[in-house]
C-alpha cells in the first residue's frame, strides 16, 4: 500500500492522516472517561450542597450554635427536686417544662384550709436564662372558728401570679465532690396581684380572698451542688411588697389580722430561705427521697416604703418528700414527686400542715441535656 492509500479524504478535498486520526479519537476518550469520573466525584456535593457553617467558615454570617447547648453534667439524673427551693440550672434554649403543683395548706387551729394548684411553664430562652411563669388557682374552705359553729363555706378562684427571670452564673465544677464549684444562679421575680382581694362577701368570712393585692418584687440567689449520689440546695431572697389598698374584712399575710375598715397595707421586708438535701438512690429512673427546709419571715419594717402597718410574722417547716421518674427517657420525660410539710416553729402564724404534690412534664428540645 503506498502512501496515499493511508490518507483519507475530508470535505472540501482535505486528507486526513490515519496516525491524526487516532490522535484524536484517543484524546476524545480520554477526556470523555475522565470528564465523567470527575463528574462522579464532585456529584454528591452538587446533590446535597454544604451547610451554612462549611460555607461561612469565619462564621461572619451564621453564629456559633455550640455555646447554647448547657455544660454537660457526668452526673446529672432528671429528678423531681424540691418543692419550695429553686433549682440553679437554667433550661436549655428550645427546651421546657409543664409542672403542675398542688399545696393543701391546712390550719385547724383556725378553721381554714387552702388548697392552692399553680401551673407553672419555664422556657429555656436564650443562652443561660430561663423564663419562667405560675398561674395558681386556689380553693377555701372555712370552718369553725373561722365561720359560726355548725357551717362551712367554700370558694374558687385564682391566686396571686408570679413571673420569674433565672440568669445561671456558673456550672457545677465537679459533680463528685462537695467543695468544687456549685451552680449559682440569680432569679429576679415579680408578682402580679390577680387574685380577689376587694369587695369581699361578709357572708363568706374572708373565705373569698385568694390573693393579698400586692405587686412585689423579689431577688433571689439559688446554689445547687452535686455530690453523686447526693444534691444540695440552697435559696435564699428578698422581697419588696409595695402599698396597696383594701377593704374592710382583709385578711393580712399572717392569716390571723383582719382589717376592720378601708385603708392603705404596708407590708414590711419579707425574707425568704429555703435549702434541701436529696438522696438519689437509682439513677436510671431519678428515684429518691429528700429533707427540704422552708421558711419566711416579715418584719415590721419596709425597706423603701418606711414603717408598716401590717403585723410582723415568722414560720419555719421540715418536709420530708419523695420523687421518682417515668418515664425517664425519650423526648418527653415526666418527674412526680410528693411530700408534707411540717411546721417547727411559728411566730404570729398559724401552724399549718401542708401535704404537697407534683408532676412535671418535661420537652427536651434541640440540646437536649438539662442538667437536673
Amino acid at each position: 500500500m503506498d502512501k496515499a492509500s493511508t490518507n483519507l479524504s475530508l470535505p472540501g478535498g482535505k486528507k486526513c492522516p490515519w496516525k491524526s486520526l487516532f490522535l484524536l479519537v484517543f484524546c476524545t476518550l480520554f477526556l470523555f472517561i475522565g470528564g465523567r469520573e470527575a463528574f462522579a466525584e464532585d456529584s454528591s456535593q452538587d446533590l446535597t450542597p454544604p451547610s451554612a457553617f462549611e460555607k461561612d467558615e469565619n462564621h461572619d454570617l451564621v453564629p456559633d450554635l455550640l455555646p447554647l447547648e448547657p455544660a454537660y453534667l457526668p452526673w446529672g439524673p432528671n429528678t423531681s427536686g424540691p418543692f419550695f427551693t429553686g433549682t440553679a440550672e437554667v433550661e436549655p434554649v428550645g427546651s421546657f417544662f409543664l409542672e403542675p403543683y398542688w399545696f393543701d395548706y391546712l390550719q385547724p387551729g383556725i378553721g381554714f384550709s387552702s388548697l392552692s394548684m399553680p401551673e407553672r411553664l419555664s422556657v429555656g430562652l436564650i443562652q443561660n436564662w430561663e423564663f419562667d411563669i405560675s398561674v395558681p388557682f386556689v380553693v377555701n374552705q372555712g370552718t369553725y372558728p373561722t365561720t359560726p359553729v355548725g357551717q362551712t363555706t367554700n370558694t374558687f378562684g385564682m391566686g396571686d401570679t408570679l413571673i420569674w427571670i433565672k440568669n445561671q452564673l456558673t456550672s457545677d465544677g465537679d459533680v463528685y465532690h462537695f467543695w468544687a464549684r456549685p451552680a449559682l444562679t440569680v432569679e429576679y421575680q415579680f408578682t402580679l396581684p390577680t387574685g380577689h382581694f376587694l369587695n369581699l362577701n361578709p357572708q363568706l368570712y374572708g373565705v373569698d380572698q385568694t390573693g393579698d393585692g400586692t405587686f412585689d418584687e423579689g431577688v433571689y440567689l439559688i446554689l445547687r451542688k452535686h455530690f453523686k449520689p447526693f444534691m444540695f440546695y440552697l435559696q435564699v431572697g428578698d422581697i419588696i411588697e409595695n402599698p396597696t389598698q383594701v377593704g374592710s374584712g382583709f385578711t393580712f399575710n399572717n392569716g390571723l389580722t383582719v382589717t376592720q375598715a378601708p385603708q392603705s397595707v404596708v407590708n414590711g421586708n419579707l425574707l425568704y430561705y429555703a435549702g434541701a438535701f436529696e438522696h438519689v438512690v437509682n439513677d436510671t429512673w431519678g428515684a429518691g427521697y429528700l429533707l427540704e427546709f422552708f421558711g419566711e419571715s416579715q418584719s415590721g419594717q419596709s425597706l423603701l416604703f418606711g414603717a408598716a402597718n401590717a403585723p410582723a410574722w415568722s414560720y419555719f417547716w421540715l418536709a420530708p418528700e419523695v420523687e421518682v421518674t417515668w418515664p425517664y427517657e425519650g423526648t418527653v420525660t415526666v418527674t412526680w414527686g410528693a411530700g408534707v410539710a411540717l411546721p417547727v416553729y411559728q411566730s404570729n402564724y398559724p401552724q399549718t400542715y401542708t401535704p404537697m404534690g407534683t408532676v412535671t412534664i418535661y420537652y427536651n428540645g434541640p440540646f437536649g441535656y438539662r442538667g437536673e
